[in-house]
């Protein structure tokens, strides 16, 4: 389970919104303080807002600016990372290859476009479509005091 931590800032009868900072992985590294990478991605982070089904949870034990462990299974995170990067590129490269075999260098191009739009588009389908799934949505694990 990857977990997350981040401030409630909203809550409903069935749901809260949960507040995080989105920062590059170079946080667990040691040289963090000394690294451009590092330092870019600080000047980049920015706050993102979660909506997180309560599920068993009983609301009134919630409370604003708390401190929510958000979580999402490994195998989602990973099914999710294959989807976004694998599909758009491998429906470029088909097309690429079946506008080259069409009508050369311009087919190849051409189909390179299409095929990025359409993997882009399949990606967004698949999205939608699994928005509602409970497998591809954060659970909440636990609540901290601030």
């Amino acid at each position: 389970m990857v977990e997350e931590r981040g401030r409630i800032v909203a809550v409903e009868a069935d749901a809260i919104w949960v507040e995080t900072i989105q920062r590059s992985g170079c946080h667990g590294c040691a040289a963090k303080s000394g690294c451009g990478t590092g330092l870019l991605g600080d000047y980049w982070a920015s706050a993102s807002r979660i909506r997180v089904a309560l599920n068993s949870w009983d609301p009134d034990r919630v409370r604003l600016n708390d401190i929510a462990v958000i979580g999402i299974a490994e195998h989602t995170l990973t099914t999710a990372a294959l989807l976004v990067y694998l599909v758009p590129l491998l429906a470029l490269l088909a097309l690429a290859y079946a506008g080259n075999l069409l009508a050369g260098e311009p087919g190849a191009i051409a189909g390179a476009i299409v095929g990025l739009a359409l993997g882009a588009v399949a990606v967004r389908w698949f999205s939608r479509r699994h928005a509602s799934d409970p497998n591809y949505s954060p659970l909440l694990l636990r609540i901290e005091s601030p």
